[in-house]
């Protein structure tokens, strides 16, 4: 057995609607439509995808999904699903929210980090998972918890602050291995503190990248999301992320591809990768 080998399962956070601009950016609607068409109105629609890394005592969740809270923005048009779609998941892969260690988030939008409170038995908001630590950039935590104006409609306090006031909340850094076998990769460009993560499993590595690219499409480099708050950086960091991701053969999941929750490497055409879905 691979020494530091993890064991992981891809699960859904809920689907929710998106506008399609907003979610390819500058690429022009005559070209994503092909790949990904929209409705009528323009949405599409996209899963909130999360991954269960398990080995020995740790149950590791990678990012949360967008809970059960969230009932405004379904009527504002995201047609969230109804419940608590990352408790149902992982009831269904036999996980319940006390066997959680850690949960590890690549950034605190709503729709990654929605899930990382709930109400308790008297209606008190608390962390969902209330035995583990929940971990994002010490950048990200920054601006998530004391937001400038611009960013407050990013940073749901309702998802956060029950976490800082449990003393929950922790920071990693870039490189650093939470957990052997588990490292961070700080990226910024979507958020300034965004993360995406590295895992080694018993096959081959594993690389969860978040809205580094959303979806396999947007392994192009100039194909990145409007909300991305660093188009550049964006840009700059993804030929870097995605070299190592082809160098070593690994898997890459997708945190809202519709069509597969993760790819291999299947080719690359300067800055753009091309993949091939597996799941």
């Amino acid at each position: 057995m691979k020494r530091n080998a993890w064991r992981i399962t891809p699960l859904s956070g809920g689907w929710f609607s998106i506008d399609g601009g907003t979610f390819f950016g500058i690429v022009p609607k005559k070209i994503w439509k092909k790949r990904l068409p929209a409705d009528r109105n323009n949405l599409i629609r996209v899963p909130c995808r999360t991954l269960l890394a398990r080995r020995g005592k740790e149950t590791v969740l990678i990012d949360t999904g967008y809970g059960g809270k969230e009932r405004a923005r379904s009527l504002r048009g995201y047609a969230l699903d109804e419940g608590n779609p990352i408790f149902d998941s992982l009831a269904r892969v036999g996980v319940r929210p006390g066997d959680v260690t850690q949960v590890l988030m690549t950034h605190l939008h709503f729709d990654h980090a929605g899930g990382a409170t709930a109400a308790d038995e008297n209606g008190i908001l608390a962390p969902a998972f209330p035995k583990a630590l929940y971990w994002a950039s010490g950048t990200e935590w920054r601006d998530a918890l004391d937001p400038e104006p611009a960013l407050r409609g990013a940073y749901p306090q309702e998802n956060l602050l029950p976490l800082a006031e449990a003393k929950r909340n922790r920071a990693f850094e870039d490189g650093e291995e939470i957990l052997p076998g588990l490292t961070v990769l700080v990226t910024g460009g979507h958020t300034r503190g965004h993360a995406a993560f590295r895992i080694e499993t018993e096959s081959e590595p594993a690389y969860f990248v978040g809205e580094l690219a959303p979806t396999s499409l947007h392994a192009r480099q100039l194909w990145n999301s409007a909300c991305d708050i660093d188009q550049l950086t964006s840009r700059r960091v993804k030929p870097i992320i995605f070299s190592r991701v082809f160098d070593e053969s690994a898997v890459i999941y997708w945190p809202h591809d519709p069509r597969s929750a993760a790819s291999r490497p299947a080719g690359r055409k300067g800055d753009d990768f091309l993949t091939e879905p597996i799941l």
